[in-house]
């Protein structure tokens, strides 16, 4: 087991889109702040992006990523406001979907799988050595998305505020672990498809919240059945980053119940479909 792990991180460090993902984030992120200094100072965009917000009012009108970062009447930023946008956004979602597809499926598409796995006493050893690569990435991801989003903000010259610790790690260790079940789910999706064309289309819709759709009819189908509260977007990985930090609700008890729903449901559906299909 612990050689396999040591194999799968050996690997996702060695694959190109790692490194490539990482360089794009980085910059990425210098560049966006310093942009969006200059959308905050300018009073025509301002009033465009009010009234986008204020049309929002069905699903499809939430469908693509929408990443705005305020800053405080002193123009400084405030860290969890920095971060947290971009997570509830999805744009950390989006990266986390992609990376997670192709390191998922690149020994399926080569056949390097079946070198080792034909030796593996118990298959469900392999989808838990490609879930710690999956999270392993994500954490990675996180430490400079962080990293990039903070620099960005003092190149462009603006102080950032930090609230409380409490605060700040619950809700920063909260968006990780909810990305890091959105990765397993991803993961879970490829072992089950094994097509890297159709987990990316899925992934990348999730991530641009076309799924939301989806969720409204499912929602108006069940009021009519008599649940008049139902809400299916609260009971998904993707629901619950949209939403965890974007108020003061208490949501940490239900968001934890979710990630461990998730994660148990990936490893189960990934170890099954590991031991029933073959390794081609």
């Amino acid at each position: 087991m612990l050689n396999m792990i040591r194999m799968e991180l050996y690997r996702m460090v060695r694959m190109k889109s790692f490194w490539v993902i990482m360089i794009i984030v980085g910059f990425m992120n210098v560049i966006t702040v310093a942009m969006n200094d200059a959308i905050m100072d300018n009073e025509e965009i301002q009033q465009a992006i009010a009234a986008a917000e204020g049309s929002k009012d069905s699903p499809a009108a939430n469908i693509g990523m929408n990443v705005s970062v305020k800053r405080n009447s002193d123009g400084s930023y405030d860290f969890l406001e920095l971060i947290g946008a971009a997570a509830r956004g999805m744009l950390c979602a989006l990266f986390v979907g992609i990376f997670t597809v192709l390191y998922a499926t690149a020994d399926f598409s080569t056949g390097y799988i079946k070198n080792y796995g034909g030796g593996v006493k118990h298959r469900y050893h392999m989808v838990f050595s490609k879930a710690t690569g999956v999270l392993a990435y994500t954490l990675f991801f996180f430490a400079v998305f962080i990293g990039s989003s903070c620099l960005g903000a003092v190149i462009a010259g603006r102080r950032l505020v930090f609230a409380s610790a409490a605060k700040t790690i619950e809700i920063i260790g909260m968006q990780l672990l909810l990305h890091m079940t959105f990765g397993l789910v991803i993961m879970a999706l490829c072992l089950v498809v094994r097509n890297n064309l159709i987990s990316m289309i899925i992934s990348v819709c999730i991530s641009a919240n076309v799924f939301l759709v989806l969720y409204s009819l499912i929602d108006k189908g069940l009021k009519k059945l008599g649940w008049k509260k139902a809400a299916i977007e609260n009971y998904t990985v993707s629901g619950r980053i949209l939403k965890y930090g974007a108020d003061d609700a208490k949501m940490l008890g239900s968001t934890l119940v979710v990630i461990a729903a998730f994660t148990v449901a990936s490893f189960l559906i990934g170890s099954v479909c590991m031991s029933k299909k073959d390794l081609a």
